[in-house]
């Protein structure tokens, strides 16, 4: 008795723990930007074959590290792999914080890069393209809407909860976006986060 209350005592006024923030698995990408011919590109790399989800396109980025903040991860990790120094990455504001199918959250920032000669990594990324932000702004986009549902174990104890398998476990909806580029298609988290990007950049005041 004794013991619960001096532990009461010691909560008193503690903020609430966001358990699903700590994720081991929250990420941050920068979203670059860089001029070409006379306007403005985005740049978009290709990931190595050797890596998770070889071949596929996304924008430069990773795991958040601790210790650091979120633009201080994706700014690192834009650096790593474009095999440029950071002072060449100017971020130009948050974007989107978004949660991944994967668990985690990831969020994204838009940055500039000055005096990219079209360096990269190449045991992390396979090459890289740009597209004109003008194309993409009136790019159209294909999205998929459909739900997601939980797949329990097949020793999950039915008989334990109301109404047994009969129970109204919930789905959320979901959408898949994706754009074909010239560079080939874009999916999955990084067409939404382009998405989401392009409807906060094409926003007229």
């Amino acid at each position: 008795m004794a013991e619960i209350t001096n532990r009461l005592a010691e909560l008193r006024g503690r903020d609430p723990e966001a358990v699903h923030e700590k994720s081991a698995k929250d990420a941050a990408v920068l979203i670059p930007l860089l001029q070409k011919d006379g306007q403005w590109h985005m740049l978009f790399e290709v990931r190595s074959p050797g890596i998770r989800q070889p071949l596929e396109i996304c924008f430069p980025g990773g795991r958040i590290e601790e210790g650091e903040t979120a633009e201080e991860a994706a700014v690192r990790e834009t650096a790593e792999e474009l095999c440029i120094a950071a002072e060449q990455i100017r971020v130009i504001g948050g974007m989107h914080r978004m949660m991944r199918s994967s668990g985690g959250f990831i969020t994204s920032y838009l940055g500039i890069l000055s005096g990219y000669e079209g360096t990269f990594n190449g045991q992390e990324c396979d090459h890289i393209f740009t597209v004109p932000l003008d194309e993409l702004l009136v790019m159209p986009c294909r999205i998929y809407k459909g739900r997601t549902v939980s797949v329990r174990p097949d020793d999950f104890p039915y008989d334990k909860i109301p109404h047994g398998k009969d129970y109204p476990f919930r789905s959320a909806d979901r959408s898949w976006y994706f754009y074909e580029t010239a560079g080939g298609v874009i999916w999955g988290i990084t067409a939404e986060i382009l998405y989401r990007c392009l409807e906060v950049l094409g926003k007229k005041d």
